[in-house]
């Protein structure tokens, strides 16, 4: 058996937690050996809960001296670049939080340094890894339902209800400097990375965001929709809020010339449990003669994907693998670029009022 691979984690919010859970789980696969936050306080605690006695304040230190071969940051969106290019640096696989960076040109400048470095980088597109839309995008590329022609995602959520932001306004997700902008990077980066996981690249994006509300700063959108043209001709509609007056939302809709595929969540609970919603498939090749076309769930079987229930263990888990293996992940850091190209080209696209050819970013 191979030794577990050595991490050390920088950044302890809330992220973290769900991360930390995959290093509780699996630790004769990978071993969480030290941790990092420049709070002194959340560092301590995390440590505590997490069993860890090398901790660090600072992120340099924690490169030089700690015993790791990988770093997993969970840090806020504007350290992303200074921290992923550092690690690499130091010869340390990187597994990085989405979004992979505020501004597209230091998604590049991460994406060099660690292909310079010749280690595994990979992003945290975490919904990925759940096994309902691993089996959604195998039953995509079999051809249950079709060539695909259109495909829809509503991702909402009421934050500004919540204690989130009515109780924290100096919150850092609420800054779009800090952030990279608000309710497209923090919320639509995943319908976003799964469109593109499903069916393929995006080549143009048209965008409207919204960014008057009185919470948000630096030019954070609330609110934003967009239209989707991708490479094989597929439209797509996008509609992100972190403003809504429901409740959370998140759900996905593919059409196909021979059949459907959508997620039906249950109204009101977490997003995490609404990405857990059983995706549902109804095609010609199920149909039965002499009944109407029904919906069914999408049929599970062996995918290769662990099949836990929080996406955050099996992507640490193929993180691991791959570090070990010298493989490409599937959310590598180059393929990732297409993802944020599609985020920035949206607000690039609201600046100029016309649609924006992704290829020009």
């Amino acid at each position: 058996m191979s030794e577990p691979l050595k991490v050390g984690l920088i950044g302890t919010g809330s992220i973290s937690r769900l991360h930390l859970r995959a290093y509780q789980q699996f630790p004769e696969t990978v071993k969480l050996n030290a941790v990092c936050d420049i709070r002194q306080d959340a560092v301590t605690q995390f440590a505590q809960q997490a069993g860890i006695d090398a901790v660090y304040t600072d992120a340099d230190e924690m490169l030089k001296k700690a015993d790791i071969d990988a770093v997993d940051i969970c840090a806020i969106h504007d350290q992303h670049k200074t921290l992923a290019t550092a690690s690499a640096e130091a010869g340390k696989h990187v597994l990085l939080e989405k979004p992979m960076a505020t501004t597209l040109q230091d998604c590049y400048r991460i994406v060099e340094a660690t292909e310079k470095a010749g280690i595994t980088f990979m992003v945290a597109q975490q919904l990925r890894h759940l096994p309902s839309y691993s089996r959604t995008r195998k039953l995509i590329r079999e051809g249950e339902i079709g060539r695909i022609w259109s495909v829809r995602s509503d991702n909402w959520t009421p934050g500004f209800r919540s204690r989130t932001f009515s109780r924290r306004p100096d919150w850092w997700g609420l800054d779009g400097k800090r952030a990279g902008g608000g309710a497209l990077p923090m919320f639509a980066t995943h319908h976003i990375d799964l469109f593109r996981y499903f069916i393929g690249d995006i080549k143009e994006v048209w965008g409207k965001v919204w960014t008057d509300h009185p919470l948000f700063t630096n030019g954070a959108d609330d609110r934003a929709v967009a239209t989707l043209e991708f490479e094989n001709g597929a439209m797509g509609h996008l509609s992100t809020s972190y403003s809504s007056l429901g409740p959370h939302s998140h759900q996905i809709i593919i059409f196909g010339d021979e059949g459907t595929i959508y997620t039906a969540p249950t109204p009101g609970s977490s997003p995490i449990a609404q990405h857990q919603a059983p995706a549902m498939v109804s095609s010609i090749k199920m149909d039965k003669e002499g009944q109407p076309p029904a919906f069914v769930p999408v049929v599970e079987e062996a995918t290769g994907e662990p099949d836990y229930s929080l996406p955050y263990v099996n992507q640490i888990l193929h993180f691991a693998e791959c570090c070990r293996e010298g493989r490409e992940p599937i959310s590598s850091g180059r393929e990732n670029l297409g993802t944020m190209k599609a985020i920035f080209g949206i607000y690039e696209s609201s600046r100029i009022g016309k649609a924006v050819n992704l290829a020009s970013l």
